[in-house]
């Protein structure tokens, strides 16, 4: 077994019509070759955008039924054109036998897993196992993305700046939280609290057509406090890797003037008042009102008393009450003066948005203004201090000395991501998941991490060096018509791994130049968590991958060889593939004379062999149809024309006497071959880039 008998083939009708797709073919894709898969992109597209949906076939192709072992496809490079995504989906129910338009309902399946590219935005050192990537996420159809520039922001409006956090998250389906909250402001507690679960909606099937990401707020009549503990019965319940946030209000921050004790408040140095959060009563009524939060209190639409909420004093425009039960808590909340924070947690408005573009400021106790700012990787760094904000927007960082709370603000670039709506006669995209935003990695799914140093040379003689990578896992040379130099004895080139060497041999002169030089360093490891964009592996790495490197998600497609399994013959053929009734008259000697297979010829297929006579019968293939006639005084041998050769051999000598008529001899041939589906999506736009293709691999271990 070679590397070239490794080979992606084209189905019976390449291309993105609903009728293409179908069985295999044996027209292997041409490495190198522009629009063998994807039709080039238009102006048209350009304008108003486009998807496409190609089946394909990675197959072992041989003349034997020899094995391929754990075989194996990713992406391993995406277009150089940011409106141009590349996606492979892995959909269980996906069948030889399906057009596009029986694949197209697979993509909104909540089974259907998509794989994709990324990159490396920090180096990852040898047995690291921590990978972070730009993106973990890709768009599925095609979008228009709108930046609007948010400057200028508080964390939170002011009356709820004096509240704490506290996250939980949840590593599975949590439906209830305790939390401690040992400085809860308990003379007047005020809390609240929100949290994310996802769920399907749409129409379309009966769990809804796509499936997006809801926020619950509790109010604090809805939450408990008791002993010191906040605790709430969760429903729906808080999703796998999503957060519940519990905000309060702590005595380190806020204090609490009761009128019972004085009917003047007395602030110190840098203390006010609230807004919002004073409670008296009006003279002669029962009822406590409460400030509007800019100064009034009114009852029956007229303003019957004011407050100051800088000096805390209050203005009787009629008589007021300031007496009250223990339940009336009449009172007013007094933020401390000077009150500094280490810490500080926040939501963004929007969880579309640029990671990298997050700046935030603030001031210290002494009054001195810094700043700091998000790298792609979501990591926070600045003077005097470091968080991380998540890719839904959480903020979190901390300060290493103290600052004025007040005095954060923050800017960022908001994104809006638009689906383009399908043209007349194309794909209904609406259906698709997450508004067309899909998870390109996965948790205990393997990723290929890809050094690749890529070179070109105008012109290659005999007895040439190159010198490339060290180390690598994959070399290979293409001249200017796309043909690989590549040979399993060295003829047109070898490469010598210690020293990253290249020599051209003599069978150089063979090819055409230009030649474009590939050599890549590659490592497959198994995902064990993902963390907004940091992936984390379940193995140490063997070697050091630097920045820029190409992460690419795998599609794992198992053992490929030509197999058969379930032979048995039948009494009466009635129609039925499935069948296991009662047992021929006769048998049929598979065990002398087993059915032969080749990795080329052998399809996905159930067979019946249906006698007509003691002599003759017919083989009928369940989605092929009836497709050979033969007798027992021959092989069985029905071509698969697509392939060039045998669906499979049943030697004469295993029929014996033959069976009588309408008894049959079934079977199920498994291929050396599964199919995969690609999609493409251009989004509108312009672009400069004239030859943009990406690269598909196929691998696997020879048994």
């Amino acid at each position: 077994m070679q590397r070239t008998d490794l080979k992606i083939f084209k189905p019976q009708r390449i291309g993105n019509e609903l009728h293409a797709g179908g069985h295999r073919t044996s027209n292997a894709i041409v490495s190198g070759k522009l629009n063998d898969v994807f039709s080039s992109i238009s102006d048209i597209d350009h304008a108003r955008s486009s998807f496409d949906l190609v089946k394909l076939y990675p197959a072992l192709s041989t003349d034997d039924a020899s094995k391929l072992q754990d075989a194996h496809i990713f992406l391993s490079d995406q277009p150089d054109d940011a409106l141009v995504n590349v996606l492979l989906v892995e959909a269980q129910e996906l069948k030889d036998t399906d057009t596009v338009a029986q694949m197209l309902p697979y993509l909104s399946i909540d089974t259907t897993k998509f794989h994709g590219t990324s990159y490396l935005t920090a180096e990852a050192p040898v047995d690291s196992q921590a990978l972070s990537v730009e993106n973990i996420t890709r768009s599925l159809t095609p979008s228009i993305k709108t930046v609007n520039s948010k400057i200028g922001l508080k964390p939170e409006a002011e009356q709820f700046s004096v509240y704490r956090t506290k996250r939980v998250l949840s590593y599975g389906s949590i439906s209830e939280v305790n939390i401690d909250v040992p400085d809860m402001l308990l003379a007047d507690p005020h809390y609240y609290a929100e949290y994310q679960y996802q769920r399907f909606y749409g129409q379309g099937t009966s769990n809804g057509t796509q499936l997006g990401i809801f926020t619950k707020s509790l109010s604090q009549s809805e939450l408990t406090f008791e002993n010191g503990v906040v605790s709430a019965q969760l429903d729906p319940s808080v999703s796998k890797n999503q957060y519940f946030t519990l905000f309060y209000m702590s005595d380190e921050d806020v204090r609490f003037h009761s009128f019972t004790d004085s009917q003047t408040i007395t602030l110190g140095a840098n203390e006010k008042v609230i807004k919002g959060s004073v409670r008296l009563k009006k003279s002669g009524d029962v009822t406590v009102y409460t400030d509007d939060g800019q100064g009034r209190f009114i009852a029956a639409g007229y303003v019957f008393a004011t407050i100051d909420y800088d000096t805390a004093i209050i203005t009787e425009v009629d008589a007021v009450d300031y007496s009250g039960t223990v339940s009336d808590n009449l009172g007013a909340l007094v933020e401390k003066g000077d009150r500094t924070i280490s810490a500080k947690q926040w939501q963004l408005p929007n969880s579309s948005f640029a990671r990298d573009s997050l700046y935030i400021t603030f001031t210290n106790a002494t009054g001195t203004t810094f700043s700091a700012s998000s790298d792609l990787s979501g990591n926070i760094t600045g003077t005097n201090c470091t968080g991380t904000v998540s890719a839904t927007g959480y903020v979190d960082v901390s300060f290493s000395e103290a600052v004025k709370p007040n005095s954060i603000t923050y800017d960022y670039n908001e994104v809006e991501v638009t689906t383009v709506p399908a043209p007349a006669g194309g794909f209904d995209t609406s259906t698709l998941p997450n508004n067309g935003t899909v998870n390109i990695f996965h948790t205990f799914n393997p990723v290929s991490v890809q050094n690749r140093a890529r070179s070109t040379a105008s012109t290659l003689t005999n007895g040439q060096t190159i010198n490339v990578l060290a180390d690598a896992d994959f070399i290979d040379i293409v001249d200017s018509e796309g043909a690989s130099l590549w040979s399993a004895t060295d003829e047109n080139y070898s490469y010598d791994s210690a020293t990253g060497e290249i020599t051209i041999n003599a069978g150089i002169s063979a090819f055409t130049a230009p030649y474009i030089i590939t050599a890549i360093q590659s490592e497959l490891a198994l995902i064990n968590a993902i963390d907004s964009n940091q992936v984390s592996l379940l193995t140490k790495l063997s070697r050091t991958y630097p920045a820029g490197a190409t992460v690419s998600s795998v599609q794992v497609l198992g053992d490929f060889q030509a197999q058969t399994k379930d032979e048995r013959t039948l009494a009466a053929w009635q129609n039925n593939f499935a069948d296991f009734g009662a047992a021929a008259s006769s048998a049929i000697n598979t065990t002398q004379y087993p059915i032969e297979l080749t990795n080329i010829g052998a399809i996905v297929q159930r067979w019946a062999i249906v006698f007509t006579s003691s002599t003759a019968y017919n083989v009928i293939g369940e989605s092929v149809g009836n497709i050979y006639s033969g007798d027992t005084l021959n092989d069985c041998t029905p071509i698969n024309s697509f392939a060039g050769a045998p669906y499979f051999i049943l030697r004469k000598d295993a029929f014996g006497a033959g069976l009588n008529p309408g008894e049959a001899f079934l079977f199920e041939t498994l291929a050396a071959s599964k199919p995969i589906m690609v999609t493409r999506s251009v989004s509108p736009g312009h672009s400069e880039i004239v030859r943009d293709n990406s690269t598909l691999s196929f691998r696997g271990n020879k048994d």
